[in-house]
């Protein structure tokens, strides 16, 4: 492996901002994945696509998806994903059986789609709007997991990391079927680990708090400003931030961390 490389990226006028520092001084190991291949969900934006854009330039195949295809989905570019409804699991195999196809393996794979669903009450949850937030965020990751890890275990070897969220350790007000899908992933993630620990594949997840994406603005303001007075850090994260850890994640140094949800939260309290 070779030394890690700074990330090159213009100066702005907003240089001095502390988000901005934290870009710039993102380090990539050019050839930490030489060779390797990798399916991304949600890649067409917000944490998906910074990830694929990290584990690209870190020398791995990636094969991005989203939910409206745009292109063939190699090369890690958020601008080129292939189509992949993550509530249907015939879609899920056919995207494994394109990569098999196309690269002769699969290494790993990082879950990061996911919708913010209602926010209302528990007492005004629509039952569509709970079975489609679930349906996504849980049952979507339920179907990668049932389509990626036979292929994983069958070569003795693999990475899968999750997208959860804070709000799975403590539950938002107003954001019931987010949450509860979010939880599940934390049980879902313990469970799958367990059953293939044995075979050399690990399964985590990460659970940010507030994060620089698209998601924010499906919120009020005034939910913005309740969820951000709670990291301590005062700030929201930032998806370079998520791509370290999510690349960590699928690396071969994470190879004794399995079954585990890592907070992503700038210090906000879960207790």
């Amino acid at each position: 492996m070779s030394e890690p490389s700074s990330a090159t990226i213009p100066n702005t006028a907003a240089r001095d901002s502390q988000q901005t520092r934290i870009a710039n001084d993102q380090i990539y190991w050019p050839d930490r994945f030489q060779g390797q291949v990798f399916l991304v969900t949600g890649a067409a934006g917000g944490l998906g696509s910074n990830a694929a854009d990290r584990l690209a330039r870190e020398g791995a195949h990636v094969v991005c998806t989203d939910v409206t295809a745009s292109g063939q989905g190699d090369g890690g570019s958020p601008a080129d994903c292939v189509a992949l409804d993550v509530t249907h699991r015939p879609d899920w195999d056919r995207i494994v059986k394109a990569v098999l196809d196309r690269y002769g393996r699969l290494d790993g794979a990082l879950f990061a789609h996911g919708i913010q669903g209602p926010e209302v009450a528990v007492t005004e949850m629509p039952s569509d709007g709970w079975a489609k937030t679930l349906g996504v965020n849980l049952d979507g990751c339920l179907h990668g997991l049932a389509s990626v890890l036979p292929v994983l275990t069958g070569r003795g070897y693999g990475r899968v990391a999750i997208l959860s969220s804070i709000s799975a350790r403590e539950g938002n007000p107003y954001q019931a079927a987010y949450s509860a899908s979010k939880a599940g992933l934390v049980a879902l993630v313990k469970t799958a680990a367990k059953e293939v620990a044995p075979m050399g594949v690990t399964v985590n997840s990460i659970a940010p708090s507030m994060m620089k994406t698209r998601l924010l603005q499906d919120l009020s303001p005034e939910r913005n400003a309740q969820l951000l007075a709670k990291v301590p850090m005062g700030r929201i994260g930032l998806p370079e931030e998520f791509s370290a850890l999510a690349a960590w994640l699928l690396s071969q140094e994470a190879s004794y961390m399995t079954g585990q949800t890592l907070d992503l939260s700038g210090g906000r309290n879960t207790a």
